[in-house]
């Protein structure tokens, strides 16, 4: 993990203290902030760093769980969920379920039944069958989803008593450049292609972007770019075209009355002009999009200047 805005230190600063205690646990953040990379990092903090780190959607152990709930509600709670392969291979270490959120309410009840084993375990101090800790992971903040109804009370308060939140990347763009240059390191490193980094001009771009896709997203740009860059910086020609959820409506916005010109020139000048600014100005991109060629594209906003001086 690596970040440096205020909001990210914070995490760090909460992880630090608390991995060493915590038993259950929850990260929540939207998705591609990095929540199982927080997760193994709250494993390393940990006193048994070396012991298994096992991520599992939550929603497979619940099923897998179903399948044991022939027997009576008291023999499951004092052996056969100790035949869950999951649970088994996190023992001494950490077990991560994943999507906790998307849970039904029946895989809702079977994971409190778990929950209810892994007390039962600690009371009969038989911890060397159990996971050291159990973490959550949330694409949606489990408290709203309580709220709503949509998750059981009894199960979000047993999963927010200790809670880490991931920040989305478009609240921490200060960390953009910490990222990008991490994410450059690291093709250079794996693909043997000596990189430096990001021009300017590129990062600027970056920084601007509002990033839907999170950490994740940045990472993929960074990754197509350097595989497209020919020399060691990424210029932004090298970038792809981050596209984003407002953009119909951007362009929308850039329409106006005079759209209504049956002129072809001044028609053909405005949509030009509309795909200049989905590529913030960029030429030759622009040239790529509409399929000419970049002397053609200078020399069309030549006429179109020269038009709008007569």
């Amino acid at each position: 993990m690596a970040g440096r805005c205020p909001a990210m230190l914070r995490l760090f600063s909460q992880m630090r203290h608390i991995a060493g205690y915590l038993r259950i646990a929850t990260i929540e953040g939207e998705r591609g902030t990095g929540k199982l990379l927080a997760a193994q990092a709250l494993h390393q903090l940990g006193s048994a760093a070396k012991s298994p780190f096992v991520p599992c959607p939550a929603a497979q152990l619940c099923d897998m769980q179903h399948g044991l709930s022939l027997v009576s509600s008291r023999s499951l709670l004092k052996t056969e969920l100790s035949a869950l392969p999951h649970s088994r291979q996190a023992t001494g270490g950490t077990l991560v379920l994943t999507r906790v959120d998307e849970l039904t309410s029946a895989q809702q009840l079977r994971l409190l039944e778990f929950f209810q084993w892994i007390d039962y375990q600690h009371l009969q101090h038989n911890l060397a069958a159990i996971p050291r800790r159990i973490v959550c992971l949330s694409a949606q903040p489990l408290r709203k989803l309580a709220a709503a109804a949509a998750l059981s009370a009894d199960l979000a308060n047993r999963l927010t008593a200790i809670r880490f939140v991931l920040p989305p990347l478009r609240e921490r763009r200060e960390d953009i450049p910490l990222l990008a240059d991490l994410f450059v390191a690291r093709f250079s490193s794996s693909h043997a292609k000596p990189m430096r980094g990001l021009d300017p001009t590129s990062l600027s771009a970056l920084i601007q972007h509002p990033w839907p896709g999170n950490v994740r997203e940045l990472e993929s740009v960074i990754q197509a770019a350097a595989l497209s860059c020919p020399g060691q910086w990424i210029r932004p020609i090298d970038l792809p075209i981050l596209h984003t959820a407002h953009e119909p409506e951007r362009q929308t916005l850039a329409c106006n009355p005079s759209d209504d010109d049956p002129n072809l020139d001044r028609a053909i000048t405005r949509h030009i002009q509309r795909v200049l600014t989905r590529v913030d100005g960029n030429k030759l991109r622009a040239a790529k999009l509409l399929g000419i060629s970049r002397s053609t594209l200078y020399r069309m906003l030549d006429n179109a200047t020269a038009q709008k001086a007569s």
